[in-house]
């Protein structure tokens, strides 16, 4: 069996710095971004990567990060993730999530209705509170049944960031 190794790398954007991490088999990890550099290796230091990356492991990856944070491009949906180890349930509701058209929004509901389990809303809460691999799995597009902003950033209150992830995909709809 080919052994499991997890790499990481990290990266300016427009909105600040993000880090990726991948297996053998696709991205595993994307943080959200930090506005300080130390905030994004004190990110990763909490990670399971043993290696660090500079070269072209991740650059399909940043490209497509960086279209999307520079609201020019927003197919992220051909980046390959890596959600092997988490419950099945969690898989379900994270494709949904990454079904979910650029700059709308559904509810926590619509997702557990999607998934063939109408009463399991706050299961699709805890599936989005447990994302690791934030934007590339859309999660700032799932939001409360009353239509207000909820959780985001894996613990941390970014509720700003999630309106101006949600704004970015707008103007980028209205453009087109």
């Amino acid at each position: 069996m080919k052994p499991y190794h997890l790499y990481n790398t990290k990266f300016e954007t427009s909105l600040g710095w993000v880090a990726l991490e991948r297996s053998e088999l696709g991205i595993t990890r994307c943080s959200l971004p930090e506005r300080q550099e130390s905030k994004c290796i004190q990110e990763i230091k909490g990670w399971k990567s043993e290696y660090l990356e500079t070269g072209d492991l991740f650059s399909k990856e940043i490209e497509k990060l960086h279209g999307y944070l520079e609201g020019q491009d927003y197919s992220l949906q051909d980046i390959v993730i890596d959600v092997s180890t988490a419950p099945r349930f969690y898989k379900k509701a994270w494709a949904i999530c990454r079904s979910i058209e650029i700059g709308t929004t559904k509810s926590y509901k619509w997702v557990a209705d999607k998934s063939g389990s109408p009463k399991a809303s706050r299961a699709v809460g805890q599936a989005m509170a447990n994302n690791k691999i934030t934007l590339i799995i859309p999660c700032h597009r799932v939001i409360g049944a009353n239509g207000n902003l909820t959780g985001f950033g894996k613990g941390k209150t970014r509720l700003d960031l999630k309106l101006e992830l949600l704004k970015l995909e707008k103007q980028y709809i209205s453009k087109h």
